[in-house]
């Protein structure tokens, strides 16, 4: 009987060995079965043969507090089980950084919840990988129906790694439909571009104009280069593609919008007249200007409402000095209502060597124009800059705050009927190719250039700016939003101005105040004695 009673005593063991063996293996086998049951069973027999000493045992004060830390440490084990099971079955998480780095960005929050193909997200690999998973789980948070990710050992599935062509260990393979493309490192921002690829129907074409020494897009090298531009754009799945309006004589009928990024010589009457063309029939334009160059787009610009001051924007608010820029390098923090800032609130953009634009009242027109952003109350468009000197000059400079950004728009409605036949089947004819092209009209005319080139396109938020202008010309507005976030810069930027006050404050006054209240407690003390 003592030998039977050893023998069941190992039954709480075998339960906890069931237990550490599939935590390990993660599969629950007929072996582990066995011994786990095998091991209530025992527990069972155990607690029947001894059911008398443990009835005499609880009589004792010892045992019974015993008891109750015993249902105590049970009752928080089982609370916390429970809290662990839901935060499973709901997952939730809390990101309390202050640009909320581990949070996805509304982009991707946008791009996954509209998904209207289902999407599945293979990994090609044999152990789990943490960055990878918990990246797929805040995915699939946002839409569990049409988002699937799974883990797959290639060596155990060969046929699955041969008919997408994986060749090595930890490809990651997203797949929609008939669609399928590699990336090559678990960031957010990659697989969002990944899954824009796969699941787009056809990829849209931004084109940049050229023979007028604007800004070169397949320059990555030089600072006033237009390559890291050029790469944002087909980051978001669009083809760039370069065209000279004099050569070509006319826009290409795949053109989603059309950029003209800081041309230095005017352009041709002729390809005026193609521009026009293209905006009326619903054609998109990003306009990109710099001072003291005269694009001879005056009577094109009147027509859109928008018109260019002959200035140079001056800030001497000094935050210019934190990117080691003089005055002339105008900062933007507020903006106007619009979807192409509207997720831009409480971030900065810069503008170097920036033109302020204005409202032009033309009552021929039908374009509507507004403004998008403004410059702060500490600047102003001089008109007379002297061997680098600035100062505002009342009646002769513009006061700020200044205009840097403006959008124009034109409905393309055409429901009046013809008075004639004639006139109604021209118009028919003007609708269809409008309709081809879009239902407005839009352009986006900005006063510098240089805020996306090379080396500012990374600045504060200029490129976000830049893109999400591409993306609402574009008619993509469901792409507009800030894009992933850097890794967050805690350092601390003053001007000069500021660095003085706090130099003087910390190692002047502050210990100078101590000294003193120090000598005065000396006095008052010598002299009451």
């Amino acid at each position: 009987m003592t030998k039977l009673k050893n023998i069941i005593s190992y039954g709480p063991a075998l339960i906890i060995a069931a237990y550490i063996w599939y935590s390990i293996q993660l599969v629950w086998s007929i072996w582990v079965q066995a011994v786990f049951y095998g091991g209530i069973v025992l527990t069972l027999a155990w607690i029947f043969l001894n059911l008398n000493q443990i009835k005499t045992s609880f009589r004792h004060r010892t045992t019974q507090y015993s008891a109750n830390t015993l249902v105590m440490v049970l009752l928080v084990v089982g609370i916390l089980g429970m809290v662990n099971f839901l935060a499973k079955k709901y997952h939730q998480r809390w990101d309390l950084t202050s640009t909320k780095q581990y949070s996805l960005s509304n982009q991707t929050e946008k791009i996954v919840e509209g998904l209207k193909n289902d999407v599945e997200i293979i990994h090609f690999e044999k152990e789990p990988n943490p960055t990878l998973d918990d990246l797929m789980k805040e995915y699939q948070s946002l839409n569990r129906s049409s988002l699937t990710f799974r883990r797959v050992d290639p060596q155990a599935n060969p046929g699955l790694s041969k008919k997408y062509g994986v060749s090595r260990f930890g490809e990651i393979l997203v797949i929609s439909g008939n669609k399928h493309e590699k990336i090559e490192a678990p960031r957010e921002e990659d697989i969002t571009n990944t899954i824009l690829k796969v699941t787009r129907e056809q990829n849209k074409v931004i084109y940049f104009t050229k023979g007028h020494n604007e800004a070169n897009i397949d320059d990555d090298q030089n600072q006033d280069g237009y390559g890291v531009a050029k790469e944002g754009v087909e980051n978001q799945n669009y083809e760039v593609k370069s065209i000279n309006l004099a050569e070509s004589r006319s826009i290409p009928e795949d053109c989603s919008a059309l950029v003209i990024a800081g041309p230095k010589v005017a352009l041709l009457p002729t390809e005026m007249t193609i521009i026009e063309k293209y905006v009326d029939a619903g054609g998109k334009i990003l306009l990109l200007t710099d001072p003291d160059i005269d694009l001879g787009l005056n009577q094109l610009l009147k027509k859109w409402k928008i018109g260019l001051e002959n200035d140079i924007v001056v800030d001497s608010s000094g935050l210019g000095q934190l990117f080691g820029m003089g005055p002339a390098a105008p900062l933007v923090s507020a903006y106007e209502s619009h979807p192409i800032t509207k997720d831009l609130s409480g971030t900065m953009t810069f503008f170097p060597e920036a033109r302020s634009l204005r409202s032009v009242e033309n009552s021929n027109s039908e374009f509507t124009s507004s403004v998008l952003f403004r410059t702060s109350e500490r600047s102003w468009g001089e008109k007379n800059l002297v061997e680098g000197a600035a100062e505002f000059n009342e009646g002769t400079d513009i006061e700020g705050p200044v205009v840097l950004g403006m959008v124009s728009t034109q409905s393309l409605d055409l429901s009046t009927e013809a008075k004639t036949s004639e006139e109604n089947s021209s118009k028919n004819k003007v609708q269809e190719e409008k309709k081809e092209l879009g239902k407005e009209s839009r352009i986006v005319v900005i006063g510098d250039s240089d805020f996306a080139n090379n080396t500012f396109f990374r600045n504060q938020r200029n490129g976000d700016l830049f893109l999400n202008t591409v993306s609402w010309l574009a008619e993509d507005e469901d792409l507009i939003s800030v894009r992933p976030k850097d890794p967050e810069n805690r350092s601390v930027q003053m001007t000069a101005a500021t660095s003085k006050i706090l130099f003087y404050l910390t190692l002047v006054l502050m210990p100078g105040a101590a000294l003193g209240a120090g000598a005065l407690v000396v006095w008052k003390r010598r002299r009451s004695s």
